[in-house]
């Protein structure tokens, strides 16, 4: 009887991981180059966002109608109101009376070591999804924080989750938290809350702006060296009579 040798065995092995690798990149859709997508008929650019410029934009689309939206104004207002209702003497007698320690925590010492959580968050889905040149940067005169991926395209629900990751995991993670805590620190931890979603608005402006293209396939690229990001949408189908 013929043997199999170590090396034969070896490369069955490997045709079979090789086949099914194959069957998954075939199964994947397929996203355009950025070449596609500037020079394709099939696209149109709808966004060309300066990164000198995301204040302002983020700013005159706080009031956009989109679940993201809608979600960032419900857990500010809750968490406000929150904040009132815990405010030490106002309906329980603190444990912890510490007024301007406690706004310190709340307003500025977490919400500062919430950043790195915050901004590791967004890369995570980014190297997952295998963006190789990932980069962290900030603009004090705008007071934002950004991350991006150098000329790699994403997808609209790429982009969406980069997005709302930070959002929910960390609402979930102060949840949790306000919920078994004493008054005093709920009390801190509504203000940390709130002042962490008021950080999450630039990404759910950006998500509601392309809500407007809501059933077209949605793309986005950054030159980080340029520092400015790009969207498109798949131009809308005429229909011929």
């Amino acid at each position: 009887m013929p043997k199999v040798s170590c090396s034969n065995k070896k490369t069955e092995h490997h045709l079979r991981n090789l086949t099914l690798f194959s069957y998954i990149c075939l199964r994947m859709p397929r996203k355009p180059t950025i070449e596609e997508l500037e020079n394709a008929p099939a696209f149109e650019k709808v966004l060309t966002l300066s990164y000198n410029d995301i204040a302002s934009f983020v700013i005159s689309n706080l009031k956009t109608l989109s679940l993201p939206m809608m979600l960032i104004w419900t857990v500010m207002t809750v968490s406000f109101i929150m904040t009132i209702i815990y405010w030490p003497g106002v309906r329980y007698s603190p444990g912890n009376p510490g007024i301007f320690r406690g706004l310190a925590l709340g307003l500025l010492i977490i919400p500062l070591l919430l950043v790195p959580v915050h901004e590791m968050l967004h890369l995570v889905p980014y190297r997952l999804a295998g963006a190789k040149d990932i980069r962290i940067g900030s603009d004090i005169r705008q007071g934002i924080i950004y991350v991006t991926a150098h000329r790699f395209v994403a997808e609209l629900k790429l982009f969406a989750t980069v997005a709302l990751v930070p959002f929910i995991v960390i609402t979930a993670a102060l949840a949790i938290a306000i919920v078994i805590s004493s008054p005093w620190y709920r009390w801190v931890l509504t203000m940390a809350l709130f002042t962490h979603t008021t950080m999450c608005a630039g990404d759910t402006a950006l998500l509601g702006f392309l809500a407007r293209y809501r059933g077209r396939k949605v793309y986005t690229w950054d030159d980080a060296d340029s520092k400015e990001a790009y969207f498109y949408a798949e131009r809308e189908k005429t229909h011929v009579i």
